[in-house]
């Protein structure tokens, strides 16, 4: 079976393929529908065409359709394009792989002689270099999976360390929670403790003025104990002073009175009358 754009398939490959929704070619991606394929082999009923047909292959070797050839000859340039530009990156590997197996499939023993042998070189050597790129890509399949382990590995490493750090600063918040609030208490004490230095300030203010106050008082205390002081020794002086008068007064009293004899009272004390 022959599509319009000119790829070949089987027709198994075809009824399953061009029989799902929305069909297109596999090779070029151009829509394509099972009706309006091209049948490439004659129907079974055909029989005079078939009979005629295997004459010509006893006369001169199996015989061969040139529309057959042709589309399968397009076939494979369209295989071996598709194949170069997956090589260069500018296809899907995929693709060029199942348009090569497209080509591969619809080449039978009968065209297999018809076909360009210059086709079929270039088609095993892209085929070669497919196989090259697959290689590498399998070497640098292995190499990312050896950089995923090693990526993998640090990246364990990775989380167990921010899993350190993560508990570090837990621990460090933790500590930090507990120096606020032990710095909260200290500055309550502090600020009680100031309190207090001044409410004694006010108290030793207090107790300065009293005892200045006091201070004074004592020091008129004593200015009037000085001068009671001063009244007593005058007052000592005095009554000495009339002591002795008294004294001398008596004595002369006693003088006259030898003469004159007089009463005593009995005491030699001075009476003093306030």
């Amino acid at each position: 079976m022959a599509t319009q754009c000119g790829h070949i398939y089987c027709l198994d490959c075809a009824t399953f393929h061009f029989s799902q929704a929305d069909p297109f070619c596999a090779v070029c991606r151009k829509p394509q529908t099972l009706d309006n394929m091209v049948r490439l082999y004659l129907d079974d009923d055909e029989e005079c065409v078939r009979g005629s047909a295997g004459e010509e292959n006893q006369e001169g070797g199996m015989g061969s359709s040139p529309v057959s050839v042709m589309c399968i000859e397009r076939a494979g340039e369209d295989a071996a394009a598709t194949m170069k530009r997956a090589i260069a990156g500018r296809e899907d590997m995929q693709d060029a792989l199942l348009a090569c197996n497209t080509f591969v499939n619809s080449v039978t023993p009968r065209e297999r002689p018809h076909i360009n042998q210059e086709l079929l070189h270039d088609i095993a050597f892209q085929l070669t270099l497919v196989q090259t790129v697959l290689k590498d890509n399998d070497a640098q399949v292995t190499r990312l999976e050896k950089e995923v382990h090693a990526a993998k590995a640090k990246e364990t490493q990775a989380r167990t360390q921010a899993e350190e750090q993560r508990r570090l600063l837990r621990r460090a918040e933790k500590e930090l929670t507990a120096a606020s609030k032990k710095w909260d208490a200290q500055r309550e004490a502090y600020e009680l403790l100031y309190q207090q230095c001044i409410v004694a300030t006010e108290d030793a203010s207090r107790q300065r003025v009293r005892a200045a106050k006091a201070e004074n008082q004592t020091e008129e205390f004593a200015e009037e104990t000085k001068q009671w002081r001063e009244r007593y020794t005058k007052a000592t002086k005095k009554y000495y002073v009339l002591k002795n008068e008294l004294k001398q007064l008596k004595q002369a009293a006693q003088g006259r009175s030898r003469h004159t004899q007089p009463r005593t009272t009995g005491s030699d004390d001075l009476e003093i009358v306030q």
